[in-house]
C-alpha cells in the first residue's frame, strides 16, 4: 500500500513539473547575434500567456509581401512597462505602421524575439537591451 501512495505521489509530481520542463530557453529559439529590423504594416496583435505575439506585413524589395510574427516579453512584463490588454488596442492599431526589432529565429522562420517596437510616428512603445532572462 506503501508503495502505491508513493507511485502516485511521484507521478502527480511529474505532471505538475511537465510544463516547466517543456519551457525554452531564449538561446534555444533565437540567434542574438542575428537581430532583424522589419517594418510593416501591423495585421493583429495576441495578448495571450505566456508570451504575446505582433503579427506585422512586410514588403520586400521585390513588393512581395511577407507575414512577420514577433514574441513579445512575458505580459507580466508587458504589464511591468504600462502595457494592458484593453491599452494594446489604443498602442497596437491595425493598419498602423511599425517598425519591429529583435533576433531572428534560428529556425529560420518569419519570426523574431520583439526587443523593440517603435510607431511610425517614432513613439516607442516597447524597448528592451538584450536577450530576456533565461526561460
Amino acid at each position: 500500500m506503501r508503495l502505491k501512495i508513493v507511485a502516485v505521489v511521484a507521478a502527480l509530481g511529474l505532471l505538475a513539473t511537465a510544463p516547466l520542463l517543456a519551457h525554452h530557453s531564449f538561446s534555444a529559439e533565437y540567434d542574438s547575434s542575428k537581430v532583424l529590423t522589419l517594418t510593416g504594416k501591423v495585421t493583429q496583435f495576441d495578448w495571450v500567456n505566456p508570451h504575446s505575439w505582433i503579427y506585422i506585413e512586410v514588403t520586400n524589395p521585390d513588393g512581395t509581401k511577407t507575414l512577420w510574427k514577433g514574441e513579445t516579453p512575458p505580459v507580466n512584463v508587458l504589464y511591468r512597462n504600462g502595457w494592458t490588454k484593453p491599452m494594446t488596442e489604443e498602442m497596437v492599431i491595425k493598419g498602423e505602421i511599425v517598425t519591429l526589432r529583435g533576433p531572428a529565429a534560428k529556425d529560420g522562420s518569419n519570426h523574431i524575439f520583439s526587443q523593440g517596437l517603435i510607431r511610425e510616428d517614432g513613439v516607442t512603445i516597447l524597448g528592451l537591451n538584450g536577450p530576456p532572462p533565461e526561460k
